[in-house]
């Protein structure tokens, strides 16, 4: 048995395998959730307090981190959108992806 390229083998499918293709990964798409820090945070299933130990910090620093415009990711964005890349946060759990919101772009500071 040779060897068989990635388009030889998608070129043997039906067309209505492909479109179920497309679908699965059109929902898979759909699966991806954008939260915000507090978002995330109950999404774990965590208060600010036991955040706030495992991070050994007090609740009201989680706090006013929750409620923070800009957690400096935007001076990294910049930096990486001046090198002609672009910036994508992701939070990785086990076999879930959880995708951060951009920070405000109003007022990047650098």
């Amino acid at each position: 048995m040779g060897h068989r390229t990635f388009a030889d083998i998608v070129g043997d499918l039906s067309p209505e395998r492909r479109e179920r293709i497309e679908a699965i990964k059109n929902e898979a798409r759909a699966d991806t959730i954008a939260f915000n820090l507090a978002q995330l945070r109950r999404h774990r299933r965590l208060t600010q307090s036991e955040l706030a130990q495992t991070l050994e910090r007090t609740q009201a620093s989680i706090s006013a981190m929750e409620s923070a415009d800009d957690n400096r990711l935007s001076t990294w964005r910049n930096v990486i959108e001046a090198m002609g890349g672009r910036l994508e946060l992701v939070a990785v759990f086990d076999n879930e992806r959880i995708a951060l919101p951009e920070p405000d772009t109003a007022n990047p500071p650098l």
